[in-house]
C-alpha cells in the first residue's frame, strides 16, 4: 500500500510538471498572433480578426461595429484582386515585457497607380453615366488580363500581453 501511495504522489507531481511545461509551450508568440490577425483581416474573416484585438480596443468598438465597418471592403471584384496579391512579411520583432513592436512589409497593389486609374475613370464615368461599381469592374477586368502594379509598404504593429495571450493593439 505504501508503494501505491508513493507511485500516486510521483504521478501527481509528474502530471503537474507536465501541465505547467505544456502551458509555456503553447503560449502564443506575438508574431504568430499578428500573422493570424493579418490573415483574417485580409480575407474578411472579421469575427476571427476581432478575436485577436486587445481588450481595450474591444471596449471601444463592439464586434458588430467592427464587422460593419470592415465588411464594406471585400465584395468587389477589384477587392478580390487586391486580396489575392497581398502578402505580409514580418521583418522584426521586439518584445519588451508585456509589449511587442513588430515591423511588417506588406506587398500589395500599388495604391498610387490604382488611385490615378480611379480618378481618370471617374472623370470618364461622369461623362458616360457609369456608376462606381462599373468603374471598379472595368478596372478589375483590365487587371485580370494584366499584371497588377505592386508596391511594398512598411508598417509597425503594437501588441500587448493580456494574461498569457498576445493581443493586437489598434487604438480604436
Amino acid at each position: 500500500m505504501n508503494k501505491l501511495k508513493i507511485y500516486l504522489k510521483v504521478f501527481i507531481v509528474f502530471s503537474i510538471l507536465l501541465v505547467a511545461s505544456c502551458d509555456s509551450i503553447f503560449q502564443s508568440k506575438p508574431e504568430d498572433v499578428l500573422s493570424e490577425y493579418l490573415k483574417a483581416d485580409l480575407v474578411g474573416d472579421n469575427k476571427k480578426a476581432y478575436s485577436y484585438l486587445s481588450s481595450n480596443d474591444k471596449k471601444n468598438k463592439s464586434l458588430e461595429q467592427y464587422i460593419s465597418e470592415k465588411s464594406k471592403h471585400y465584395d468587389s471584384e477589384l477587392a478580390k484582386l487586391f486580396i489575392d496579391k497581398t502578402t505580409h512579411k514580418i521583418i522584426n520583432v521586439e518584445v519588451n515585457g508585456n509589449t511587442a513592436n513588430i515591423k511588417v512589409d506588406t506587398t500589395t497593389v500599388d495604391l498610387n497607380i490604382i488611385t490615378r486609374e480611379f480618378t481618370n475613370a471617374a472623370f470618364k464615368a461622369a461623362a458616360t453615366g457609369k456608376s462606381f461599381d462599373d468603374i471598379q469592374n472595368d478596372i478589375a477586368k483590365k487587371y485580370k488580363k494584366q499584371v497588377l502594379p505592386l508596391n511594398t509598404y512598411k508598417s509597425n504593429h503594437e501588441l500587448i500581453k493580456e494574461g498569457n495571450k498576445w493581443k493586437v493593439v489598434l487604438n480604436l
